[in-house]
């Protein structure tokens, strides 16, 4: 059988091609005679030269190439069904309109084996294909025959790789019966790797880039195969390789070694590829047997550990994309071993009182910062599910590197799915820089205790938009980038990196986040996306599976339960609130308030209590509390609970001073006095940072009178407390006077301005500075030749409304000074009120205690016990 193709190259203007001479048919002519020392032989020329294959041009000049093939008798039949299964191919594409070399290339690259995959546009060549005995012949006309190093580089590595693809098949389908189901699918890929892998190489040299090694070779041309099989058809590919491969890379070499002689200087790398496919067949065996552990032909299942942080660990009651990414190993019939030192989600927090805080310099808890890990799934998580991995709430790329090497050496996993990097951005660990080289380091020592480890690495997925963090999005987008670009370098010849694309599966952005419960960590939907996105790379890259994950249309809610069982105690500490906790609540908020008020207090918890202990002796407090799953739901308020405090707790201590420094600030007082201060332990020093939207309160104890409270960030406002702790525990703060790290003092406020809304009430304003972590408002009556005097009230903002002036607001002069702690700028210009006009309405004055120092306070978010520095709003 021949295989005719006879036709016309397209033109390659542009390419610096000019018009072929009647010698451009000889430029890499070869004899015509027809040899018999390989599997398959050239012969390339003018048509005047090709003897009986003469009439199937149209002139002498005319560029003719045969590949002629040379099988045993029990391989013609399976070298005519290779042959039969192109032609009917590249018909079907010339049918739909693609030249013969787009065809060619097409098929190519649906085997590409990664080294230089097939590239659109160039020189090309089209025609007609016909299968005649054992040649296969291509003509093109004298007119359009490439003079070009390009031209003529395509048009041999494109022919070289269709012979050995062709003979590759033949001999392939004669490790099979005839007619086995598992031949065709079989054969296709592998002649279709090997022919890849050749023509892909040839054009890598043309091009002088680098060829790899066998260890490459072999696994690239493994996962070519493998993405050619699915299902069932896996397993017959091993057993394939397990005894055929040999004899086809042995095949291949003998063709090439015979190429070599025919090409010269065109030919040179051909004796490199056959010299380094020696041995090549147990290579490819066992990269196939480890692509086969995860996909049910193997007794040995593929150990697979996931790493990452709370969104792989995932929260009590969430069902996880772990878990439907085990669902999609199970529907594919791929058996999976999921490993790792934990099983569990992250449990909500357990009830405890408020704990003491430590004393400067004093180390944390051994168990303060251990892994979290006993939380259970949602309810409908099967009982088969494999729960294993090695995810933690708030885990960063910077500290799993420091312990994969142990977990890998433990638990010898064969894949590695890698979710880290958000927090190492969000906390401020490290930039994009800094965590691209966290996450190498990571891969470098997973590698150095297994070196035939692969991983699956994902880039960082964005969130919504918090306030005061707009680097957050820019160095996600960034590291996002350079990972993706640095990924394909990690790869080793027996360790493989395939990049996950769970930023781009993910749909969660600045502006909107519909798949997380509080715009980032995942929803019901949003795990289904991540398993997606994971699943993308293990079936493109790995070759596992036979398709992506299905999203279904309808997604399990949340339930989100109220409170049922709710109690109340009033201790020496203050009054705690306890109710019983509801499976899978993600948080609960509780509203409280001094009974007789109007206004509600929300603050949100984790745990199942909520304790008020900056409280007085008398106070009635009123409570109620929900469930609150953020974007997934909340429920509807309890009962209102209520409770009369008697805390024996200590007063603050009087006199405190503070002083801002370059980093942070100093702080004294003055022993704290009366009732309970026989039993005073220490003294809690709080520093809250005001310019930071979602601030975590910050503490640290002492037991002298004094402390310097270090790592504040410069420029920015603190508010700074002190807290008196005995026996029952810490009592209501002393708010001190707010600092301005670094600031120093501040400059006088200036363009002071008064107006009179009514005979009693004046409102002022002034510009301030950013030096200035408050002011304060000097008053003075004109009238007694008294001294202007202030009080302790400091505000924040640069205005300030002062009622009940009597006898009338004419008879006051106004100053302000700027306050940056115990530093105060001089006075501002001075003003006096003027009579209120007629028409002057009545506004309610801007009341000093809004935002003041205690209200913001006793509003500002705390820290969840044991969780300090780890997660916030924020992050994970």
């Amino acid at each position: 059988m021949a295989l005719l193709v006879v036709g016309s190259a397209e033109t390659a203007l542009g390419q610096g091609r000019t018009a072929a001479s009647a010698a451009g048919c000889g430029a890499h002519a070869t004899s015509f005679a027809i040899e018999q020392g390989a599997p398959v032989t050239l012969r390339m020329g003018c048509a005047g030269d090709s003897g009986n294959l003469r009439p199937l041009a149209k002139n002498d000049d005319d560029l003719v190439m045969a590949l002629d093939f040379h099988v045993p008798a029990e391989g013609r039949q399976g070298l005519e069904q290779t042959m039969t299964n192109w032609v009917d191919s590249i018909r079907a594409d010339k049918s739909a309109g693609l030249t013969l070399s787009a065809s060619l290339d097409k098929r190519f690259r649906e085997h590409s084996v990664g080294i230089s995959p097939p590239a659109t546009g160039g020189p090309g060549f089209d025609g007609r294909v016909y299968p005649i005995e054992d040649s296969l012949v291509l003509v093109v006309d004298t007119a359009e025959v490439g003079t070009t190093a390009n031209y003529w580089q395509k048009w041999i590595a494109g022919g070289v790789a269709l012979g050995v693809t062709i003979v590759s098949g033949a001999v392939c389908l004669l490790a099979f019966n005839v007619g086995a189901p598992a031949a065709a699918p079989v054969c296709g890929a592998v002649s279709g790797a090997l022919g890849s892998l050749v023509g892909e190489l040839m054009n890598a040299s043309f091009d002088n880039r680098s060829l790899g090694d066998a260890d490459v070779w072999a696994e690239a041309l493994a996962v070519a195969m493998w993405g050619g099989v699915s299902g069932a058809m896996g397993g017959k590919l091993v057993e394939w390789a397990a005894s055929g491969s040999t004899s086809v890379i042995a095949n291949a070499q003998q063709s090439l070694r015979g190429f070599v002689a025919k090409l010269g200087a065109m030919g040179n790398v051909l004796k490199f590829m056959a010299d380094t496919l020696e041995g090549m067949g147990p290579n490819l065996y066992a990269s196939l047997q480890r692509l086969s552990r995860g996909v049910g032909q193997s007794k040995v299942p593929l150990k697979v550990m996931v790493v990452g942080d709370s969104m792989s660990q995932g929260y009590e009651g969430d069902w996880t994309w772990r878990y439907r990414l085990w669902e999609w190993f199970k529907k594919e019939k791929i058996d999976v071993d999921f490993v790792g030192p934990y099983q569990g989600t992250r449990p909500q927090d357990s009830p405890k009182p408020p704990p003491v805080p430590r004393l400067q310099g004093e180390a944390p808890p051994q168990d303060q910062n251990a892994p979290v890990t006993s939380g259970a799934y949602a309810a409908g998580v099967s009982k088969d599910f494999d729960p294993d991995h090695f995810s933690v709430w708030g885990r960063q790329a910077a500290q799993d590197k420091k312990l994969i090497a142990e977990q890998v050496t433990k638990y010898q996993p064969d894949l590695l799915l890698v979710g880290l990097g958000f927090n190492d951005m969000g906390w401020f660990v490290s930039g994009p820089e800094g965590t691209l080289d966290s996450m190498r380091t990571l891969v470098d020592q997973a590698r150095s205790v297994k070196p035939d480890l692969d991983f699956a690495v994902a880039n960082v997925p964005q969130r919504t938009f918090i306030g005061g963090r707009d680097d957050l999005p820019v160095n996600t987008t960034k590291y996002n980038s350079m990972l993706a670009e640095a990924v394909p370098s990690w790869n080793t010849g027996k360790s493989r990196v395939a990049l996950v694309d769970w930023a781009g599966n993910y749909s969660c952005g600045r502006g909107s986040c519909p798949v997380a419960y509080d715009g980032l960590h995942p929803n019901a939907i949003g795990e289904y996306q991540i398993a997606q996105a994971y699943v993308r790379t293990l079936h493109n890259s790995y070759g596992l599976g036979s398709g992506p994950i299905d999203i279904p249309s309808h997604f399990p809610d949340r339930p989100t339960l109220a409170p049922g069982t709710i109690w109340i105690d009033s201790g020496p500490s203050g009054i705690t609130l306890n109710w019983k906790p509801v499976f899978g609540a993600r948080g609960y908020t509780v509203r409280h308030r001094i009974k007789g008020t109007g206004t509600w207090t929300e603050t949100p918890v984790k745990a199942a209590r909520f304790d008020t202990t900056w409280t007085l002796d008398g106070w009635e407090w009123e409570y109620q509390v929900r469930t609150d799953n953020g974007e997934d739901g909340k429920s509807g308020w309890s009962e209102t609970l209520t409770d009369v405090a008697h805390p024996k707790t200590a007063a603050a201590p009087k006199g405190i001073v503070t002083r801002a420094t370059a980093t942070g600030v100093d702080v004294s007082w003055d022993a704290a006095t009366g009732p309970y201060t026989d039993t005073i332990d220490r003294y809690e020093i709080i520093t809250w940072d005001r310019d930071t939207p979602g601030a975590f309160i910050n503490s640290v104890a002492v037991r002298g009178k004094s402390a310097h409270i270090d790592g504040l960030k410069p420029g920015h406002r603190h508010l700074v407390a002190v807290v008196t702790w005995n026996a029952a525990g810490g009592g209501m703060p002393g708010v001190a006077r707010s600092v301005t790290v670094g600031g120093g003092t501040p400059p006088a406020p200036t363009g002071l301005k008064v107006t009179s809304t009514d005979a009693t009430t004046v409102q002022l304003s002034w510009n301030g500075s950013d030096q200035a972590a408050g002011y304060r408002i000097w008053v003075r009556n004109v009238n007694d030749g008294s001294a202007s005097k202030a009080d302790e009230t400091i505000v924040n903002e640069t205005s300030r409304g002062i009622a009940y002036l009597f006898p009338g607001v004419w008879n006051y002069e106004f100053c302000v000074t700027a306050i940056n702690g115990e530093a105060e700028s001089g006075k501002s210009n001075c003003v006096i009120a003027p009579r209120p006009s007629a028409k002057a309405s009545t506004p309610v004055p801007t009341d000093a205690k809004k935002g003041a120092p205690l209200s913001a306070l006793i509003r500002a978010p705390r820290a969840p016990a044991g969780l300090a520095g780890e997660q916030g709003p924020a992050f994970q």
